[in-house]
């Protein structure tokens, strides 16, 4: 879900990647203007989705915040949309947010660009210099927007655009078949050697955060959720750096704002090996920060060269000031969002292992004593209060390869079930699932 919380790391922390674009400010109002946001929109519509953050400038190999000039007139989503509409085919809505930035005080627009498409997305008008009639558009190393040059690109574009189509195939049988998905036959030892790992991830986060104060967000003083993964039948990848690299693929998919195992480029927050495997803690102390982080931003992630992951974060509910009290509520939307985002990405990392076979899947919730069920966006109709009375519940699962692939809701639903009862008996749907699912890979927050 894009909350603006979500988002702010983009406009706080600007760098740009396959998945995000920076622009200049750009004058809707004027041709030039539309067409540039337009073949921008395309780009990462064929990518699989993204974001463009608008007002910011390179300066050497800094992206700078700049003020709006004064003639220009205010963007709005209405606005972004009809430009896109004015020369994309097939035409496609994005969402926009607001998002000041910490250093300038600069209203950015972040405009949300979906994914998820059957077909190519192409130009249906020109602009000169700009965009060209009848012409394809994808993100390129660079990172840059230009037409596929190559029989890769067209593959890459083609095969993503399959893959959509197949998930489209997937979810109108799902709205005919609700059943449930068994687990495969696994190694008996897979779970405990999960749980080994998490906990000795768990320990080391407390002894990062164990000089803090305890009301310090980053030690989560309202509870938290770790998860972790484990996969069978791979062989282990022969040094960290590949896990590195490993890692770096998966995330080239981004679902939300603040994805799950994120790789920061400020010092104090990006990845480094440590006891043989790979950790960042987004939570650890910057000189000169004025304000403390949210819990839902202070990750601690590791990962080793079997393919193990495990990552710990607090509530992005418990972060939200004056809206929800902190260790109050529990948005019905985000922990399959959460959930479903790390294992979607689970499985983009399991891929680069040759052989895996199947994924364990241990999920932790804690702090769940006195939260009440809610939805906090509005989004969905919550008729009454559901309270949990259970203060921690543990999930745990085993999928194969191919069930992730193509039985994603049946899974996350099984999983999350159970967490959902104690916020009295409330009954996760399929439905539910599958609708919180879907807005996720389109990136609609």
């Amino acid at each position: 879900m894009n909350t603006p919380a979500d988002l702010q790391p983009l406009v706080d922390n600007p760098r740009e990647d396959l998945g995000a674009e920076y622009k200049t400010w750009l004058s809707l109002s004027e041709n030039q203007g539309r067409a540039t946001l337009a073949k921008a929109a395309i780009a990462m519509a064929n990518h699989g989705g993204g974001f463009i953050i608008i007002g910011f400038d390179e300066q050497g190999e800094n992206l700078v915040s700049v003020q709006k000039p004064d003639d220009m007139p205010d963007l709005t989503q209405d606005m972004v949309n009809n430009a896109i509409q004015r020369y994309s085919d097939p035409a496609f809505h994005c969402e926009v947010h607001f998002l000041d930035c910490g250093l300038t005080g600069t209203v950015h627009p972040v405009v949300c660009v979906p994914g998820g498409f059957t077909q190519p997305v192409m130009s249906k008008r020109e602009s000169q210099g700009v965009i060209n009639l009848h012409r394809c558009y994808i993100r390129k190393p660079g990172p840059r927007s230009q037409e596929p040059q190559t029989s890769e690109d067209w593959r890459i574009l083609i095969d993503r655009c399959v893959r959509a189509g197949r998930e489209d195939m997937l979810d109108a049988i799902r709205n005919i078949v609700s059943g449930r998905v068994d687990p495969p036959a696994d190694t008996p030892d897979v779970m405990a050697q999960l749980a080994e790992f998490s906990n000795d991830a768990h320990q080391r986060w407390l002894s990062l955060t164990g000089d803090m104060p305890p009301e310090e967000p980053a030690r989560f003083p309202h509870g938290f959720y770790e998860m972790g993964f484990a996969m069978s039948g791979s062989e282990p990848a022969p040094n960290l750096t590949t896990i590195q690299d490993r890692l770096s693929n998966a995330r080239r998919v981004q679902m939300t704002g603040w994805g799950p195992f994120l790789s920061m480029p400020r010092r104090e927050w990006h990845p480094y090996p440590h006891d043989g495997k790979i950790e960042a803690w987004l939570g650890n102390p910057v000189a000169g920060r004025d304000v403390s982080p949210e819990p839902g931003h202070c990750d601690f992630w590791r990962a080793s060269q079997d393919g193990m992951l495990y990552t710990i974060r607090g509530y992005t509910e418990d972060g939200l000031g004056d809206r929800v009290p902190p260790g109050r509520a529990t948005d019905v939307a985000l922990p399959v969002w959460r959930v479903g985002e790390a294992v979607y990405f689970a499985s983009r990392f399991a891929d680069k292992f040759e052989g895996a076979s199947s994924i364990a899947i241990r999920v932790r919730f804690t702090g769940l004593l006195d939260r009440t069920l809610t939805s906090i966006s509005n989004r969905r109709l919550m008729m009454d209060y559901r309270t949990s009375r259970t203060p921690e519940v543990v999930l745990e699962t085993v999928a194969s390869v191919e069930q992730l692939r193509d039985n994603m809701v049946e899974i996350i639903h099984q999983l999350l079930s159970p967490f959902y009862e104690v916020f009295g008996f409330f009954e996760l749907s399929p439905q539910l699932v599958d609708q919180e699912l879907t807005r996720m890979r389109e990136g609609r927050g």
